[in-house]
Order: structure tokens, then C-alpha cells, then sequence
């Protein structure tokens, strides 16, 4: 049983000082029961022992003092004898047998003769006159006189006083023993709570959002094993608070999928090249230059901590990553590093979440009399490499390939405010049904022998609007609420 309750104890959802208690207090029942078992076994025996030789002596008295009336076949003697045995409360049945047959009889005893009885004492029930069933035991001795048996005398006590006293035992004991286990079962409990505390306050902490301290002033002087789990705990805390930091200033320098692949691995940062089927896109403002030209510098990091601010919250929408800030300009990564096959329509939302959100800031800037600001955006797909560029000690990890290069060369020729695609990022599933395609003339691209055949972006699709709409109202409301 206490293998069953170890083992059922061990997989319950319960806490470790309830847990604790339940053991404790399985051990401490299965003492005291043990226990009261053998103090009430114990007594019961003591008290037969002394019932069995208080009729022991009676009968031999009875005995001693019948042998020479039996003898002499004196009935008045035999039954002042029977008469006074009787006297006695605890004593309900007293007789006298000669060798052949009964001779005196008061009271209940046994039908059949003294012979027949064979070891006494003997235990027998009878019903008295108001029909109540009695546990009677009869006490037999011979009656001898000078080596001579001359018959047998019987007692018959009454069992009742021995079987209250037994009642009284056991339920004393009882009482007993459960008053003590529910004491040791609060002082267990009381014990438990006191040595799972510190395992409790670990569980704890490892729950919290954020790495806490255990050591104050009452666990700080600890020197058991306690403490030293205690230090450890602390350590391990610092160190992934500072892992955290770490992260947290490297994704403020690189995408957070970098951030995250690099950090996995830290004995080896540098991460492989591998090719990617992905989307890049390039946006950078009109006329940018001359703006910076007409305005302080401290106004023109303002303005572009706004225009950059609203890239990087439309590409964290649309599930892109943000390459780098050249300046002006922005390159959003979609499908690297985490591949995803639907990388051209999150880029064509990004674009569009891109112009909805300078629009807004336009309708601000008008307000306060201040020249809007007009975008171009570029998108192309199709294959890249991505991984490290530079050298051992200063690296970069970005992407490189035709695909990139045709994507930045179709930015410095898309319209203001007009998003160009990349002829393979037309022909991207589902594209066609997200926006109308406004095929352009072939052009001449720097760098490139073959004319190109790009395409303007033209009016959402109905659900492409909506998603537009309801992604504007949830961005507005959580940087602006």
C-alpha cells in the first residue's frame, strides 16, 4: 500500500508539502494503528488473565469447601454453598456435581456434565429471562478429598463486564490514536510547509516573466544545500537576464530571426550560407536629399526615426524581416530567414501597410504645414543567398543575388508613391487576386543585357482592403492609444 501511495503521490498534481503531509501521515496512521492494535490486543489479554483467575480461585473454593458435604451427602451445606457463590454480582451460575450426576444447581450453567466440558475456562452463550442473549464462561474444578475425585464444582461468570471493559479499551484507544495522528498530522503539515518552502519559492520564481533574486537577508546566510541552490538559482537568473539583454540589444541591430538563429547556437555564431525562394523589397523617399538640405539636422532624424519607425512596424506585421537602413532607404526581407511560401503577398501587404501608414503621417504633417513625403517601393522574387558578409571580425548577415540587384535597381525607377513588382513576383501565387496588375513597357535596367517588363500595383482586391483597413485601425490604436 505505501509502494501504491509513494507512487500515486509522486505523478499527483498536488503541492509538495501536501504531498509531504500525506506520507508523514501515512507512516505516523500505520504506527499509531499498529500500535493500538498491539496496546489493545495486550490488554484484553491482562484482563482475560485476571478474569480467568478470579473464577479460578472461586471454583477452587467452591471445591476445597464442597468435598466433605458432597461426601456426606450433606444437601443443606451444598446449597448454602451454591447460595453464597451466587451472592456475588459478577457471578451468575454456581452448581455441584457428584461422580454420576447434578446435585446442587443455582443459576446457568452448561447442560451437559463436567466431564464433557473438556479444557475450561468454557466460553457459551445463554438467553435469560428477558430474552437477552448473554456471553457466559464456566470455571470447573474437581472435588477430591484425601486423593479421592468426588464430584466437580462449576462458576459461571459473566462475560458482559469483560466485554464493556474491552468496549472502553478501544474506544479509548481510539481516541487516542486518532487524536495523535491528527496532531501529527498538523505538525507534519506544519514541518512540511516549512521544509518545501524553499523548493515552493523555486517554483515560483521559475514561473515569473522575468528572472528574480532569492538571496535576501534571511537566505543569505544560509550554509546548506539549501543556499547553495539558492546561489545557483541567482546565478542561473542573471545569466538569462543578460541573455535576454543580449538578445534584445542584437535584435535592435538585426532581424529578430538572426537574432534568434545566432543566439541558439553561440558556439558557433557565424551562420552557413543557404539559398532561399524568397521576395525583397526596397523603399526610400523622393527628393530626400534636397529635403535634408531645407532642414536641421535634429528635424531630419526626427523624420526619418518616424518614416523607419512605420517600415518597421508594417514588415513586423506582414511577418518580414528588416535587412538593414541605408539612409533613406529600407530593405524588408520576406521568406528569410524563416521560409514562407506565400513571401510575395506578404510583401505586396507590407508595401501597401508601408503607403497607408506615410499617408497618415502626411495627413499630420499637412497639418502642421510640412511638406508631405512620397515613397518609392520596388518588390522582386526569386532565389538569394543569404548568409555572412564581411570579414572574421565585423560580419553582416544579409542576401545577395540577381534578385536583390534587380530589386534595388526597379526602387530608384518606380513612381513616387507607385509600388513596382518584379515580373516573377507577378506571376507569385496569388498575387493576380490580391491587387490589379498594371503591366509597364519593357525597360532598360543598369547592369542588366535583357530589357525587364515590371509592373505597377494597382487597386486592392475587396478582402485585401479589409485586411488593409483592419490592420491600419489596430496598428493606429496600439502606437497611438
Amino acid at each position: 500500500m505505501l509502494g501504491w501511495l509513494s507512487k500515486y503521490l509522486r505523478n499527483a498534481p498536488l503541492p509538495i508539502a501536501i504531498k509531504w503531509t500525506i506520507s508523514i501521515g501515512a507512516l505516523i496512521s500505520l504506527v499509531m494503528i499498529t500500535l493500538g492494535w498491539v496496546l489493545i490486543t495486550q490488554q484484553n489479554r491482562i484482563h482475560l488473565q485476571e478474569v480467568e483467575g478470579f473464577g479460578e480461585v472461586l471454583v477452587e473454593q467452591l471445591a476445597h469447601s464442597a468435598s466433605e458435604p458432597l461426601l456426606a451427602e450433606d444437601q443443606f451445606n451444598l446449597q448454602g454453598l451454591i447460595s453464597r457463590q451466587t451472592q456475588n454480582e459478577n457471578v451468575l451460575g454456581a452448581a455441584i456435581y457428584n461422580i454420576q450426576e447434578l446435585s446442587e444447581l443455582s443459576g446457568p450453567v452448561p447442560a451437559i456434565h463436567p466431564n464433557d466440558l473438556g479444557e475450561t475456562p468454557h466460553t457459551w452463550s445463554w438467553i435469560d429471562e428477558n430474552n437477552k442473549l448473554k456471553s457466559l464462561i464456566t470455571f470447573s474444578s474437581p472435588i477430591t478429598f484425601r486423593d479421592v475425585t468426588a464430584g466437580h464444582a462449576l462458576i459461571t461468570l459473566d462475560r458482559s463486564f469483560l466485554d464493556r471493559h474491552q468496549r472502553q479499551v478501544i474506544r479509548i484507544i481510539t481516541f487516542a490514536t486518532l487524536g495523535l495522528i491528527l496532531i501529527a498530522g498538523i505538525l507534519s503539515y506544519m514541518l512540511s510547509r516549512r521544509m518545501s518552502r524553499p523548493i515552493t519559492l523555486l517554483a515560483r520564481a521559475g514561473q515569473q516573466p522575468e528572472p528574480v533574486s532569492l538571496i535576501d537577508n534571511r537566505n543569505s546566510q544560509r550554509r546548506d544545500e539549501i543556499g547553495q541552490v539558492y546561489a545557483h538559482f541567482d546565478r542561473m537568473s542573471a545569466d538569462l537576464l543578460e541573455k535576454r539583454q543580449v538578445e534584445e540589444a542584437l535584435s535592435r541591430y538585426v532581424s529578430p530571426g538572426v537574432a534568434e538563429k545566432i543566439l541558439s547556437n553561440l558556439s558557433q555564431p557565424r551562420l552557413n550560407n543557404q539559398e532561399y525562394d524568397g521576395s525583397v523589397l526596397f523603399c526610400d523617399i523622393v527628393g530626400f536629399t534636397q529635403l535634408s538640405e531645407s532642414l536641421p539636422a535634429d528635424e531630419v532624424a526626427a523624420l526619418l526615426n518616424l518614416y523607419l519607425g512605420a517600415i518597421a512596424e508594417a514588415a513586423h506585421r506582414c511577418r518580414g524581416s528588416v535587412d538593414k537602413f541605408i539612409g533613406d532607404s529600407a530593405m524588408i526581407l520576406f521568406g528569410v530567414p524563416v521560409e514562407d511560401a506565400l513571401h510575395a503577398q506578404q510583401a505586396i501587404r507590407c508595401a501597401w501597410l508601408i503607403q497607408a501608414l506615410v499617408r497618415h503621417i502626411n495627413q499630420q504633417r499637412r497639418q502642421k504645414g510640412e511638406a508631405p513625403i512620397k515613397l518609392r517601393i520596388a518588390i522582386n522574387s526569386g532565389p538569394m543567398l543569404a548568409g555572412n558578409i564581411g570579414i572574421p571580425t565585423r560580419l553582416e548577415y544579409t542576401v545577395v543575388g540577381d534578385t536583390v540587384n534587380l530589386a534595388s535597381r526597379l526602387c530608384g525607377l518606380a513612381p513616387a508613391n507607385g509600388i513596382m513588382l518584379g515580373e516573377i513576383t507577378t506571376r507569385q501565387p496569388g498575387v493576380a487576386e490580391m491587387v490589379e496588375l498594371k503591366s509597364q513597357q519593357p525597360i532598360k535596367v543598369r547592369g542588366r543585357r535583357n530589357l525587364v517588363t515590371p509592373s505597377i500595383a494597382g487597386n486592392p482586391s475587396r478582402e485585401f482592403g479589409m485586411w488593409l483597413i483592419e490592420s491600419m485601425r489596430h496598428i493606429l490604436s496600439r502606437t497611438e492609444g
